[in-house]
């Protein structure tokens, strides 16, 4: 066993010796895998950072841990079906809030918003400002203006959509349009030399995501806001702005609400409903409405609000179009604020209005409907994921509790969706855009180490000679390789450990101080896969470092597996006379 040992040893310590006598080669190669290696642990950390400010963005700033809804609702929320609402919120949040859980009720629709200059698609979210401002972190990032107020027709609007349709204080205006604004917003001359001091030209070409020449032509036309202008100035400036009716909007929309039609012709009644509906669906259906000959038609008789509310859940489920009546609606408003938050989904085609003035004619006709009760753990902050207490399954054990201890039970059109429930899409995006990252590092990895089994290739044909002589002497096949293998095997760990180094170096400022993508995000509106706006940092993952690292050594050692092997199968006559 001790020889055994002593040979295996001694095979190290020739392996070893090689790595020493050809140094261009292992400096060569070395590098290659450092370079591969460091680049792969920045890449890796790039990803982790997007991820979990992505993930964070999404609770803290979208939608909480959770939401309450229907569950109708939740099947057709891509099209945002705001007739899919409920009332009684008002109980369901006193129950959690017992639980130690922030609640926050919505109401959300979308429709057009028109301004004085332009016009855009735009989601608006009816909220309690006070509930609002307890349970997301968004109403801490009203760049300009304030934050909406109960009681009035105010709208907190994504600064990107803002300043695209010239709504509130533009922080990059061209020279025209800034003559524009002080012709509009400035009374007398002392405010009109008072706006344009709020300006200086851009001097930072860093501020576009384009070529520089075309960046400095750009440049030759666009101002900036002051970053250094006092409060007083910026209150002073939105004040004017928002005099000369630069704020006032109006926001088209439809006012959607369930309703069973009083008739039904036969033909649509067999088309687009009947064979769509479940055999118990058509049970509830069928005894709701009774055919009549002479119209042809399909006339609804049920009376029993609760039968009526199931056999038009059921209209609704197959997507019935007669099951819904459209109103609509415009609003007048004023854009009070612009919200410029770390998450970019709330900084573009998005709107914030008190849930309050929307209950009737004016607005919504709400009539107390809701579409949603958004629910956030109280011990957590704006920086903090999510705990085990903000899971799906805890947070309908503690709802239900507390309803139980009241006598009452959750309607069962309702149900809690966790906020990976709504991110389904977004999460898989994710994997996806970092698995397509990840192969691209991948890539150089394997690069690297082709160039490690072309490197050994040559040195085992340098050494063919050298290969025979230590055959012909007693050296099996197994040892040849296994030598050579551990010779691939140290230049692997010196190029990791040195990869390792270097890679933690170039990602240590990325971690600590962040990158700025803002310039990125606003060439692409905000959309680039993941949540993140503005500066955002890396993370640290120890496995993958580690892991780069150990596979490194491996991979290097299995690549020279093979020119060895090939170099075994050569007779020993042959190698003693290779030159």
């Amino acid at each position: 066993m001790t020889s055994i040992f002593a040979g295996v040893w001694e095979l190290k310590r020739m392996a070893f010796r090689n790595v020493a006598r050809h140094k261009v080669k292992t400096i060569i190669t070395c590098l290659a895998i450092t370079i591969s290696v460091a680049v792969y642990i920045w890449v890796d950390s790039l990803l982790a950072g997007m991820s979990i400010e992505s993930r964070r963005n999404i609770i803290n700033y979208e939608m909480g841990a959770a939401k309450l809804q229907t569950k109708l609702y939740f099947e057709k929320k891509d099209e945002m079906p705001a007739y899919e609402n409920f009332t009684g919120w008002e109980s369901y949040a006193r129950r959690v809030d017992e639980a130690g859980y922030n609640t926050a009720p919505r109401y959300t629709f979308s429709g057009t918003l028109y301004s004085q200059n332009g016009s855009a698609p735009v989601v608006i979210n009816a909220v309690d400002p006070d509930a609002e401002a307890r349970t997301l972190a968004y109403t801490s990032y009203i760049e300009f203006g304030r934050s909406i107020k109960n009681g009035e027709f105010g709208v907190a609007l994504g600064a990107m959509t803002a300043e695209k349709l010239k709504i509130g204080i533009p922080a990059r205006p061209t020279s025209r349009y800034l003559d524009e604004l002080i012709a509009a917003a400035a009374p007398n001359q002392d405010d009109a030399d008072f706006i344009r001091s709020c300006y200086q030209p851009m001097q930072s070409k860093a501020q576009f995501a384009e070529t520089q020449a075309y960046a400095e032509e750009r440049a030759k036309d666009r101002m900036t806001l002051k970053r250094d202008l006092a409060t007083a100035d910026i209150d002073r400036l939105w004040s004017l702005i928002d005099d000369a009716g630069l704020n006032d909007v109006r926001i088209s929309t439809v006012i959607d609400y369930k309703a069973a039609p009083d008739g039904i012709r036969k033909d649509k009644w067999d088309a687009d409903l009947w064979n769509l509906l479940t055999a118990r669906e058509q049970a509830l259906v069928g005894a709701a409405y009774e055919f009549d000959e002479l119209t042809q038609a399909y006339l609804l008789i049920e009376t029993d609000p609760a039968k009526l509310d199931a056999a038009l859940a059921a209209m609704i489920r197959v997507d019935f179009s007669g099951a819904v009546k459209h109103v609509n609606q415009v609003i007048d408003a004023k854009v009070v604020g612009m919200v410029n938050s770390p998450d970019p989904y709330n900084n573009y085609n998005i709107g914030y209005m008190p849930l309050d003035v929307l209950q009737d004619e004016a607005g919504m006709m709400l009539e107390g409907h809701v579409t949603e009760l958004i629910i956030r753990d109280k011990d957590l902050g704006a920086a903090d994921m999510t705990s085990k207490k903000e899971g799906k399954s805890s947070i309908r054990a503690a709802l239900d509790a507390g309803l139980a201890r009241q006598g009452l039970a959750l309607d069962e059109r309702l149900d809690v969706f966790s906020w990976m429930d709504y991110a389904e899409d977004y999460l898989a995006t994710e994997a996806m855009e970092a698995m397509e990252t990840q192969i691209i590092a991948f890539l150089l990895f394997f690069l690297a180490f082709f160039g490690i089994s072309n490197t050994m290739l040559l040195a085992i044909l340098e050494r063919t000679k050298e290969i025979g002589m230590m055959r012909a002497m007693g050296m099996t096949d197994g040892q040849m390789i296994f030598t050579y293998m551990m010779e691939a095997a140290f230049l692997g760990l010196i190029g990791s450990l040195l990869g390792i180094v270097l890679g933690c170096l170039i990602t240590t400022p990325m971690v600590k101080y962040g990158m700025d993508f803002s310039a990125m995000l606003e060439q692409m509106e905000g959309d680039m896969g993941y949540r993140i706006a503005g500066n955002f940092r890396g993370a640290w993952n120890l496995p993958a470092i580690i892991g780069s690292g150990v596979a490194a050594t491996v991979i290097a050692s299995v690549m020279a597996f093979f020119p060895t092997h090939r170099a075994a199968k050569t007779p020993i006559t042959e190698s003693l006379r290779f030159e």
